[in-house]
């Protein structure tokens, strides 16, 4: 294993080589080098040209300590050359020098000045290295053409002056880019900085996120409020830093704070005593969080027998604030010291928020659901009442009717005319009362039982015939009854109760809204769809078409403007309704105010098994 690394390490390919690693740093040996050349051509300047302001001892005292001071970088550390503080300065030393020898022998011409100045400005501003290079090499190719081409006459002189623009350029341009190299290398370490920041904080975003998200996730599994608070404790402990968690909520009842969930205690959701979580309590009112490092030396905590039992130090509570009450609060713990930043608080504030919305939305459920239950409770509690004195009132009602008949059968005696009025009348409003308490126990038995079908065969001109013998007697008012169906209806399978309820509560409805005229009853069977179509027109008092999709409802009565006649309770067509549904029926409703209504029933009913084939030919045509 170990000869198969080292092959792979030897095989790796080499760092490619590049011009710019001559300049990664300004190190010992490259600045001792460099300035070589500028103190021995300063020196020979100096030394070998005659000068007017020194003598030859002071030039040689001056030569030597210009070389002790250049012997002395071989004994400084290598980490002063990394160092622009120290380079700085050295450049400046040695660019006074070279003016100052310069200045003192007086060899050096104005166009030398110009030379020596344009080549250091050029080295500067230089930034690739390859150019930098070619710049060396050429400044003093230049100057040199440059000076030999406008001399007037020929000086020995100008030999020493062309080394001093390569030695400026190689010098000065060096430290100029070693400087622009770390400038470089600079910025991008700070933009490295700033995206590692900002990659920090982007992954710090999506862990809070993954957070709350968990949280939501665990939270909007349930609806019952003590498992939401177990699923929200049990995921949140676990992507977060903390040892253990309290949920505290009030008590409708008595509004003290009690311990609704908790995690990871050893006493489980045993309550602690008052004293041990009086600052969690008093948050509720302040709704601020609160976050302490270390309970043991926080002043404001008296009662330390909590947090020593659970071997708890630091904790963090924040109030559950939901449909702008107080709910209770929340708190973390650690058992170690832990100081809260202020982006943990924020965070921890969010989960608060989340869990105090989801609280109350499970509170808010709660409620509705008792009050649904009570409210269902009543309903029932209602439908039993009325069934029971339904059932009650039929008893002596079947009595008075039976009397009522007898006394105008004259089977009890003679009756005078006004007396045979009385009774009729009598007779007709037990007739009516009697239908009102059916149509009562119809309603409470669909709403207390599941409805279902009971498909029988029936002939339906037999069937019409019997619906239609129940408005013989003469009615009191200035209306008729016309009827319009054929005499060759087939046999049908239908529910015949359910049936004959709607076309007698359709039939009476219109005859209770009609005061003249007439209602027409036409009754199709259209066999392509095999549906039996009802229609029922009557000519009375009509109603607005924005009150038609509410005559069905419960209760629900027309407007009548006869004052004689009583308007009934509105229950005819919403069991009509109910019914026309369950046989996968529609109903359907035409009226203008004043200009009558038309109730039109389509109602399924596949022909009879029993029907001859002749039949069905004879209606398929």
């Amino acid at each position: 294993m170990h000869v198969s690394q080292n092959c792979e390490v030897d095989s790796a390919p080499p760092r490619r080589w590049s011009l710019d690693r001559l300049f990664d740093a300004a190190k010992k040996d490259t600045v001792i080098r460099l300035r070589w050349p500028l103190l021995i051509l300063s020196s020979y300047l100096l030394y070998y040209t005659p000068s007017t302001w020194l003598t030859l001892s002071q030039v040689q005292a001056i030569l030597i300590l210009y070389l002790l001071s250049h012997s002395t970088l071989y004994f400084l550390a290598d980490d002063f050359f990394d160092s622009r503080y120290f380079y700085g300065p050295l450049l400046i030393f040695d660019t006074m020098v070279l003016i100052a020898v310069l200045s003192t022998t007086g060899t050096a011409s104005p166009d030398f000045y110009l030379a020596c100045l344009l080549t250091a400005i050029m080295t500067c501003v230089c930034s690739d290295t390859r150019g930098l290079l070619a710049l060396t090499f050429l400044a003093p190719l230049m100057y040199g053409c440059f000076v030999f081409y406008f001399a007037d006459d020929f000086n020995p002189n100008i030999y020493l002056r062309l080394p001093f623009p390569f030695v400026i350029s190689l010098f000065y341009g060096y430290f100029a880019q070693v400087e622009r190299i770390r400038r470089t290398a600079r910025e991008k370490e700070e933009r490295a900085r700033q995206e590692q920041k900002a990659a920090e904080e982007i992954r710090r975003q999506r862990e809070r996120l993954e957070v709350l998200h968990r949280a939501h996730v665990a939270m909007s599994s349930t609806i019952e409020t003590d498992k939401l608070l177990a699923a929200f404790l049990e995921t949140t402990l676990i992507h977060l830093p903390y040892a253990a968690g309290i949920v505290r909520l009030k008590n409708c009842g008595t509004g003290a704070l009690e311990t609704a969930a908790a995690r990871n205690l050893k006493g489980g959701r045993h309550d602690p005593s008052p004293e041990s979580l009086v600052f969690a309590d008093r948050l509720v009112d302040e709704a601020k969080p609160l976050a302490v490092g270390n309970v043991f030396t926080d002043p404001e905590i008296a009662d330390y027998d909590f947090f020593k039992n659970e071997g708890l130090l630091s904790f963090v509570s924040l109030p559950l604030v939901g449909g702008g009450t107080g709910l209770g609060c929340l708190v973390f713990f650690t058992r170690e010291e832990h100081r809260f930043g202020e982006e943990e608080i924020n965070l921890l504030s969010t989960l608060a928020g989340q869990l105090a919305i989801a609280i109350h939305h499970a509170q808010l459920y709660e409620q509705s659901r008792q009050q649904s239950e009570e409210v269902r409770g009543a309903h029932q509690t209602k439908n039993e009442f009325l069934r029971s004195v339904s059932k009650q009132l039929k008893t002596p009602l079947s009595v008075i009717t039976g009397y009522a008949e007898m006394f105008l059968e004259g089977a009890l005696g003679e009756l005078t005319l006004i007396q045979e009025t009385a009774i009729a009348t009598m007779a007709r409003q037990s007739k009516d009362l009697s239908g009102l308490l059916d149509t009562l126990l119809q309603v409470s038995n669909i709403e207390t039982e599941p409805l279902h079908l009971e498909l029988y065969e029936i002939n339906l001109w037999e069937f019409l015939s019997e619906v239609r013998s129940r408005y013989d007697e003469p009615l009191t008012k200035n209306l008729k009854l016309v009827w319009n169906y054929p005499s060759d209806l087939p046999s049908v399978r239908v529910d015949r109760r359910k049936l004959k309820q709607i076309l007698e509560s359709v039939i009476d409805n219109g005859i209770k809204f009609t005061q003249c005229g007439a209602v027409t009853i036409s009754v199709h069977y259209r066999s392509a769809k095999q549906t039996l179509e009802i229609e029922v027109a009557d000519t009375g008092m009509g109603m607005p078409e924005e009150q038609i999709p509410r005559i069905f409802e419960k209760f629900c009565k027309g407007a009548d403007t006869s004052a004689s006649e009583p308007n009934g309770v509105g229950l005819g067509l919403y069991i009509v309704k109910k019914y026309i549904d369950l046989l996968g029926g529609a109903v359907h409703v035409e009226s203008c105010a004043g200009q009558g209504s038309t109730f039109t029933l389509r109602i399924p009913a596949p022909l009879s098994e029993r029907h001859s084939r002749r039949e069905q030919i004879c209606f398929a045509s």
